[in-house]
């Protein structure tokens, strides 16, 4: 009887709420735990990540991942007909269980697979799976990476059949694993173009090349506005997320800005912001900070920041100044995700401070999120209103300003 190891990665730990997936490992292995093949791809939980501080996966990694419906079919041509192995599988197999049931499977029970973890323990008395490796010298290189986790469950199994496959407990579980019924994929089971950890980082900035090196012609004075407007609430944070680097790129599109257009008009931005810094004479680390973030942003070297503040000494009174974003009192700002600091503490200073909060509406300032691509149902439902997300550092950097402007 061969094996399938599978593994998930997940937003939180209780699937019977609202807790998701957000990477599968599966690595098949042949009756003796010999390694055949391996598959895996990150998933769309259509929710806030939440757990990103385990498994290090974000919310703009998950921008362009199938959700689980997607690829259900693909994880279950894989299972079927194998016995299921998982560490902790009572935790996967009620993940795989609701999950299913999402997809609109006809499931009547969680599935079987027999638990590496278990079975562990009574070998060699330890059970979490960084301990197991460490005993018998099978190697972790990214804990907490599905595939890698699965890999090395995968390298476990051959010394839990030496040592364990003769016991009557583990036949009953191998032999339950076996016999249980899956449901048939819905439709044709697609594999799919997976998505891997690590893509992202070769394109996080893929927004600006593609506003850059469009052929589109040059816009009118009111769609330049448009992506200014935009451009202005991507920056609030001093930085572009993937989603936003989206939004300014179907902006630049809708308008037909060339690419010399959408360049003057990151100069123009950035000289704006100068001019305020230097509205007082004085340029303090903070605001050359934010200068220099901003350009990095936008793709410009370093020393367009101090071309911008030496244009800007010349130009104080001749240009406007940028409508620079400002928290005014009985504004609402929603928070969504896990927070560093207690939401509900968040909330009553805010609160306490003459602004609002509650859910997103039309009216909603500002929206703050523990990652500004959070996909959260507050976050996306603020995007198609246009509202600004930001981080919670960034939130934090307004509201002290708030409090202390005249």
């Amino acid at each position: 009887m061969s094996f399938a190891v599978i593994d998930f990665e997940t937003t939180g730990f209780v699937p019977e709420r609202s807790d998701r997936v957000v990477e599968v490992g599966i690595v098949l292995t042949d009756g003796n735990g010999r390694i055949e093949d391996e598959w895996t791809t990150l998933v769309n939980p259509n929710r806030d990540v939440s757990a990103g501080r385990i498994h290090r996966i974000t919310a703009g990694d998950l921008l362009d991942a199938p959700d689980f419906a997607d690829i259900s079919g693909h994880v279950l041509d894989r299972l079927t007909g194998r016995v299921v192995v998982a560490h902790n599988a009572p935790f996967d197999m009620r993940f795989l269980y609701y999950e299913l049931l999402r997809a609109d499977y006809a499931i009547f029970d969680r599935p079987a697979a027999l638990c590496s973890m278990k079975w562990a323990g009574r070998m060699i008395g330890t059970a979490k799976l960084e301990h197991c490796c460490e005993a018998l010298g099978i190697p972790l290189d990214d804990a907490h990476s599905a595939i890698c986790d699965a890999r090395a469950t995968a390298q476990l199994l051959p010394h839990l059949l030496t040592a364990c496959s003769g016991a009557a407990e583990w036949l009953s579980d191998v032999q339950r694993s076996a016999a249980y019924r899956w449901p048939a994929p819905n439709g044709c089971p697609s594999h799919g173009a997976p998505v891997l950890r690590g893509q992202v980082s070769s394109v996080a900035d893929e927004w600006l090349p593609t506003v850059l090196q469009a052929a589109w012609v040059p816009g009118n004075p009111e769609d330049e506005a448009a992506y200014l407007l935009m451009l202005e609430s991507a920056l609030l944070d001093r930085s572009i997320s993937r989603t936003e680097g989206r939004q300014l790129v179907d902006t630049a599109e809708a308008a037909r800005l060339s690419s010399a257009t959408v360049r003057r008009l990151h100069l123009d931005y950035l000289r704006s912001v100068a001019v305020e810094a230097l509205d007082d004479g004085v340029v303090t680390e903070t605001e050359r900070r934010d200068l220099n973030a901003m350009a990095e942003s936008l793709g410009m070297p370093p020393e367009q920041v101090d071309e911008a503040l030496a244009w800007a000494a010349g130009h104080t009174e001749s240009v406007p100044r940028s409508s620079e974003f400002a928290l005014r009192p009985g504004d609402r700002v929603v928070f969504t995700g896990e927070t560093d600091r207690d939401r509900g503490e968040w909330i009553a200073t805010v609160v306490a401070a003459g602004l609002t909060s509650g859910g997103v509406t039309k009216s909603t300032r500002l929206v703050v999120a523990a990652d500004p691509d959070s996909l959260s149902r507050k976050a996306t439902k603020a995007r198609s209103y246009g509202i600004p997300i930001v981080s919670e550092a960034a939130f934090d950097r307004l509201f002290h300003r708030y409090l202390h402007d005249d």
